[in-house]
């Protein structure tokens, strides 16, 4: 094999890595530029990436799932916890939101709490077991996210357009000072 040649065995398939590329996908889901959004477990010399938000969220869902039972808490009426849990979720968009569109850097310890109210209030949701409360807040948290979404898209359009526009007058002034 010349040196300028792929190695065949270096191409193949492996599902070891596929696995644990899996694994690391729903501990974490951001690149390892970004494991600074992320909760860091070390055993044996390795280290696992756990998303702070969402470790957050996964607590305060089982948390809250558990205390709400165990302390039989009354959750009446229904109207008033909804709101409750909205309140508790929304503090996790707010945060979520000012990051993304603001130059404001969060904390993995603001992550986590907010995470953990978001978490409590998805629990108070599910065991009012009222699925328009459910539908309500899947829509509120997908109108936040969509709201992102137009927001980024706008701005990098709104730069691309900038960029676009200094390469011509760049362009134009190279064709003039040619000519």
């Amino acid at each position: 094999m010349h040196e300028d040649e792929l190695d065949p065995a270096a191409l193949e398939w492996n599902r070891t890595d596929d696995v644990k590329e899996g694994i690391h996908m729903l501990l974490s889901h951001h690149p390892p530029s970004l494991y600074g959004h992320c909760l860091r477990l070390s055993f044996r010399g390795k280290s696992l990436y756990f998303c702070g938000r969402c470790t957050g969220i996964y607590g305060g869902l089982g948390l809250g799932i558990v205390l709400l039972i165990l302390f039989q808490i009354d959750l009446s009426p229904s109207w008033f916890w909804f709101l409750f849990s909205v309140i508790l979720g929304f503090t996790t968009v707010a945060d979520w939101m000012s990051q993304r569109l603001t130059p404001r850097k969060t904390t993995n310890h603001v992550r986590a709490i907010t995470g953990f109210g978001s978490g409590f209030g998805l629990a108070i949701i599910f065991l009012l077991g009222d699925l328009f409360f459910m539908l309500v807040a899947l829509a509120i948290m997908s109108g936040s996210v969509g709201i992102v979404g137009l927001i980024e898209n706008r701005r990098r359009s709104v730069s691309l357009s900038a960029m676009r526009a200094q390469i011509a007058a760049e362009d134009a002034e190279d064709a003039k000072d040619h000519e």
